[in-house]
Formats: C-alpha cells, sequence, structure tokens
C-alpha cells in the first residue's frame, strides 16, 4: 500500500555538497581573512581551480571537476591539468582574465607528442562546487518523500514504552478509526490513543479539502485560463488555488517517479537525438507584503527575464526535462551566512559555493587590508539590502542551470550515440561540450545547430517554403528524378551539396591539417513551412563519415520537439503566455506573468507530464503520446490517472 507522501527537501533525502576547502583550511582562511588584503587572499587558494566539487546523491558519491578545455577541436579538449616535467615545468592550462573574469588558457606543450592541435582558446571557469549545488537544487524540487511522523505510543511511565502496533500488534487494542480514516491504537498498559496515518488507498485526501475541483482546476490551468478566473468559477480563495497547484505537482513527481524515472532506468538506446533550447518569459518582480517602496528602489528590475531549459527527444517529441533558472528555496540570509563562513567575498568565482547565484555573495565591510572603500561597499550592500524587499529566492546563472540540466540527463539515460541539436547557443554548447566530454572524446558525439531566420514574417517564411519546395523540385527534374518524392529529393540533394561543401576550417601544424569550427552552414533544401529557411552547422569533428552519412544526418536536423512544447506553454499556461499589447499601443503588458517562479517550475512540470502522457498526437500517421512513441508507456493516460496516483 502506497504511503502519504510530500515534497521532499535535500535534508530529507541526505544529498549533501563538499567545496574544496576542509574544516582544517577553513579555520586558516579565517585567521588570514582580515590580515591579508582581498587580492591576496584570492591569489592564495587559486590553485584549487581543480579541485573537484563532491556530490553525495542517492547512496552514491559523485566527483565534479568541469573545468578543462570545452573546444572540441583542441587538443587538451576534456583533459585534466596535468605539469610537465619539461624545461620550466609547464602546464596544460594557466589561469588568466577576460574582462575581469577568470579563464582558462590552453597552453601549446612541445614535450607532449600526443596527436592533435592546441587551440588558442580560453574557457570560462566554474565553480564545481556549485554545479553540485546546482544539481542538488534540481533533483530536491523534483522530489517527493514519505511522510514520516514520529509516534508516542505510551504515557512516560508506562511498562511497554519500547513496543509500538508496527512491532507487537498485540500490545495494543485497535479502537476503529478517525474522521479522517487514521487508525487508533491504544496500549493496553497505559491506555494512551494515538493516530497513525492512513495510507494513500484509505484515505486520498488526507487534510485536503474541496478533492472535487482537481480536474476541474487542472483543465483550467491548461487551458491557459487565469488564477483570478479559476478561483471565481471554482468558489476558492487564491490561497486554496495555489495550495492545490503544488498538490497536483506533488501527484505529477510520484507519477513520473514510477512511469518515467523508473522505465528509462531499465532502458537502452543505441542512439537519441536531443533536442534542446531556452525559453524566456518576464518574471513580474513585486514587494514582500509589508515592505514598502523606499528611495532608490529603481534599481530593482521590475520584470525580470527569466529563463528556462528544457530537453526533448526529436524523434518522439517526449520532453525529459524543463528547469527554471531560479532557486525559490534560497534566501538572502543564507547567502550572508556563507559569505561569513566560507569568506566568498574575498574568493576567486571559481570557488564559491553560491556563484550559480545572481547573487553569489553578500558585501562584508572592508577588512583593515581590504582595497575596497567603504563608499563601494555600502554601495554594493544597498543593492544587496533591497533585494530582500522583493519576492524571495534567486536567479540562477544560465550557465550553471544547463550543466545541472544535462549531467542529470546523462544520469537518467542509458544512451549509446548522442546526437545533440539547438540554436547557435554559447551557454547550451559549453555545457553539453563539457558534461559529455568523456562521449565526444570516444567518438560518439555529435552535435549539431539548426537556426532560420526570425526577421521573416509568418507570410514571408510561407512564401520561402514554397520557394524552397519549387526549387528542389526543378533540380530533380533536371537530374532525371521525376517520380522521387520530396524527402527523397532533398536527400540526394544535400548528397550533392555535400561532395564539395566544406564545414570545417584547417590548421596546420607541423605538416598535418586539423579541422576546427567553421562558419560555413548550409540551407536545409525542405523547412518547415513557419520556418521558411533552415540553416545547420555541425560544431562537432565528424570527419571520421562519409558525406553521404552526413547528408543523412543533416536532413534529420530540425528544432520541431522543443518548438512544439514551447509553443503548447505559450498557449495552454497564462502566466507563461506572449505579452500583451497595451491599451496605449505604446508597450508591452505582462498583466498574467506570475510574481513566484516557483509557480512556473510546478505549472510547467505539470504541463511536461500530461503533455508526454495524456495528449495524442499523430506523427508518421500514428496517433500516440510521446510517452508511447518513446517506449515508456503503453497506453494513453487520463487526467484522473494522474491526478489520483497512488
Amino acid at each position: 500500500m502506497t504511503q502519504l507522501k510530500k515534497l521532499s527537501t535535500p535534508e530529507v533525502l541526505g544529498i549533501q555538497t563538499q567545496g574544496a576547502f576542509s574544516e582544517e583550511l577553513d579555520k586558516i582562511r579565517n585567521k588570514e581573512y582580515t590580515s591579508l588584503s582581498n587580492i591576496e587572499f584570492e591569489k592564495k587558494y587559486r590553485h584549487l581551480l581543480f579541485s573537484a566539487g563532491i556530490l553525495d546523491l542517492n547512496g552514491k558519491q559523485y566527483s565534479i571537476q568541469l573545468n578543462y578545455c570545452a573546444n572540441p577541436f583542441c587538443k587538451w579538449y576534456g583533459q585534466s591539468q596535468k605539469r610537465y616535467e619539461s624545461k620550466n615545468k609547464p602546464s596544460r592550462y594557466k589561469l588568466t582574465q577576460r574582462r575581469d573574469e577568470p579563464v582558462i588558457e590552453c597552453n601549446e606543450i612541445l614535450a607532449d607528442t600526443t596527436y592533435g592541435l592546441v587551440l588558442p582558446h580560453k574557457t570560462n571557469t566554474i565553480s564545481n562546487w556549485s554545479i553540485a549545488e546546482e544539481v542538488k537544487r534540481l533533483v530536491s524540487i523534483n522530489s517527493v518523500s514519505i511522510i514520516d511522523k514520529d509516534y508516542t505510543f505510551h504515557k512516560d511511565d508506562c511498562p511497554m514504552a519500547f513496543e509500538t502496533p508496527f512491532s507487537n500488534r498485540k500490545a495494543f487494542y485497535t479502537r476503529g478509526k478517525s474522521p479522517g480514516k487514521a487508525v487508533r491504537y491504544q496500549c493496553k498498559q497505559c491506555r494512551k490513543l494515538t493516530n497513525v496515518l492512513p495510507n494513500q488507498e484509505e484515505n486520498f485526501g488526507y487534510r485536503q479539502k474541496r478533492n472535487d475541483i482537481l480536474i476541474q482546476l487542472t483543465k483550467d490551468l491548461l487551458s491557459r485560463t487565469p488564477v483570478k478566473r479559476t478561483c471565481e468559477k471554482l468558489e476558492i480563495g487564491a490561497s486554496t488555488y495555489y495550495h492545490k497547484l503544488e498538490w497536483i505537482y506533488s501527484k505529477c513527481i510520484e507519477f513520473l517517479e514510477r512511469h518515467e524515472t523508473t522505465p528509462l532506468r531499465d532502458k537502452s538506446f543505441k542512439e537519441l537525438w536531443l533536442n534542446t533550447d531556452e525559453f524566456v518569459y518576464i518574471l513580474n518582480n513585486i514587494r514582500q507584503k509589508g515592505m514598502r517602496k523606499h528611495p532608490g528602489d529603481e534599481s530593482i528590475d521590475k520584470q525580470f527575464p527569466t529563463h528556462m531549459i528544457a530537453s526533448a527527444d526529436l524523434k518522439t517529441g517526449y520532453v525529459f526535462r524543463a528547469d527554471i533558472d531560479y532557486d525559490f528555496n534560497v534566501t538572502l540570509d543564507g547567502i550572508e551566512e556563507d559569505t561569513q563562513k566560507y569568506h566568498c567575498d574575498h574568493t576567486y568565482s571559481f570557488l564559491r559555493k553560491n556563484e550559480r547565484l545572481r547573487y553569489p555573495f553578500c558585501p562584508q565591510r572592508p577588512t583593515p587590508s581590504d582595497r575596497q572603500s567603504e563608499l563601494e561597499y555600502m554601495a554594493e550592500l544597498h543593492d544587496f539590502e533591497l533585494r530582500k524587499n522583493y519576492v524571495e529566492g534567486s536567479h540562477t546563472k544560465r550557465t550553471y542551470t544547463a550543466i545541472a540540466h544535462f549531467w542529470l540527463l546523462k544520469q537518467m539515460l542509458d544512451v549509446k550515440e548522442w546526437f545533440f541539436v539547438s540554436d547557435n547557443d554559447a551557454t547550451l554548447e559549453s555545457a553539453v561540450f563539457r558534461v559529455f566530454s568523456d562521449v565526444f572524446l570516444s567518438g560518439y558525439g555529435n552535435y549539431f545547430t539548426c537556426q532560420n531566420d526570425k526577421t521573416l514574417s509568418l507570410q514571408d517564411s510561407g512564401a520561402e517554403f514554397f520557394k524552397a519546395r519549387r526549387t528542389l523540385s526543378r533540380w530533380g527534374n533536371l537530374h532525371g528524378l521525376w517520380e522521387e518524392s520530396m524527402e527523397s529529393l532533398a536527400l540526394k540533394k544535400l548528397q550533392e551539396e555535400l561532395k564539395h561543401h566544406q564545414f570545417y576550417e584547417y590548421q596546420t601544424n607541423s605538416s598535418q591539417q586539423f579541422p576546427v569550427r567553421g562558419k560555413n552552414t548550409i540551407k536545409h533544401p525542405l523547412p518547415y513551412k513557419d520556418e521558411g529557411i533552415r540553416w545547420v552547422n555541425v560544431i562537432s569533428d565528424l570527419t571520421r563519415i562519409s558525406s553521404d552519412e552526413m547528408a543523412k544526418l543533416i536532413f534529420q536536423v530540425n528544432s520541431r520537439a522543443i518548438n512544439n512544447f514551447y509553443q503548447t506553454l505559450r498557449r495552454r499556461l497564462s502566466i507563461l503566455e506572449r505579452p500583451l499589447v497595451t491599451a496605449r499601443g505604446d508597450g508591452k503588458s505582462y498583466i498574467y506573468a506570475n510574481y513566484n517562479p516557483k509557480y512556473a517550475q510546478y505549472v510547467t512540470t505539470i504541463l511536461r507530464t500530461f503533455y508526454n502522457f495524456c495528449w495524442a498526437t499523430k506523427l508518421n500517421g500514428e496517433l500516440a503520446t510521446p510517452a508511447q512513441r518513446l517506449g515508456i508507456a503503453d497506453r494513453k493516460y487520463t487526467y484522473r490517472d494522474i491526478i489520483y496516483f497512488h
């Protein structure tokens, strides 16, 4: 029988992280913090750049170290730091700066004769500890745990104090059930009555009122009905609405644990096309209740661009993850405590615990040796304190959420050969090349970018679409291919063009030529009607395959899977819909945008669950849900199956 569950926390799940600082080192740093200047303090510990972040998750310990070259064409790609014993004892990487940010630069080592070319490439440093923290966040908000209650079955002086109805049923009377269907046990010695929580079969809606509205509320939520209209329709208050929303989210997480996580753990894929993109919506940033407006509030943005990253299977449309770049559980007071404990204000960004956050540390009063002025400190502190007046939490940096997103996908899916498709987004590219470095080095990683001309209107896109088909048809006629389908013509045209097309540029070293990333995209001969023109580029090393094989891969490259999901988000969720035009016609109105990104995460996960398991679409003549196409479901689920899941 299924026990009652609730949304979990990192403490309940036992997830822990550890950075480069041990307890002994913390004591030393505490003494040096006031005696050294901020620059001296930073530089003293820069040698810890390549220290791994430790993550304890599900009984396993993971070592996360992603500070290495992220250019797949470079000789040092994916390689850890190494110091050579040759003249001057050079290292693979050296720490430099670019626009006041620390970066690692690849060094040419003459003593190393390994095949390859060292490129003059700089890679942004990241905090491995903070990556572990971001993984911890994403795991915890997508987990539920059993409601574990401590019971006292006896009075203080009872001689049977160590007995429980679970271990010795005969020591207790059963006294029926409470109105909430909790079983009541009474000790035979001290006569103390104790209620024990029911399981889900006994009382599905334990401590829940108005369970009769759950299905209708879900339908309204997924039909772009504004919160206020739903409350009026169902005759409930806003607090009840959000309470039910959280409850539905919890049921979706329970459902996904059994019907997504477990089946995928036992399933392996020969190949997987992963289509990833980022989604941006505007968060209405309002002051917390009771926080008055003060001079200087103008420095706080009232409308925050908030990002989401999602990944879908290009073939089936199944959406594996969708993560909001916002930590709604972190507090600025907690950041201040971490700053004082680890002295993050005087520490390089790659060693900070909270570098993933928009506010990675709390400004501290300058020490006697500090090079920061009192005026600079007060200005920074003012901005930090002002943020406390607004919605709790903090935006996370796109890089960290993207890396954690892909890291979890890699743990979740058993795939032999990966195919990645995204637009030309440096953040996504860097995250993929860092997390999947071993996959690319082994030759089982392939990365394509897919772009379309977004300056075209829908009418112009349609015109380009028909123009492309006419051009393709004429090409087929010229080559005597009158009876071929458009898809067959497109593939053959690609094969012909790729005989002369070069995606890569080449650099020579010691009379050998090495490919490097180029900017020579190819025009897809058969774009979709709403794209007009689709440009494809290859940004990983695929020189090992023939032009005919390359044509077959490029023909499959598109962004339809993730675009469909984001379009559904926009059209079905009121708080994530596109902005309205103001009455004056001179601007945009985000009147329906939500105030707390926590609920954006909730509704996105809810929609993703129903999108994957309930909503059937026709693909290649087959009407099925994405979960059915992926092979982890054997039927189409209903709203009731998920909402009343146990």
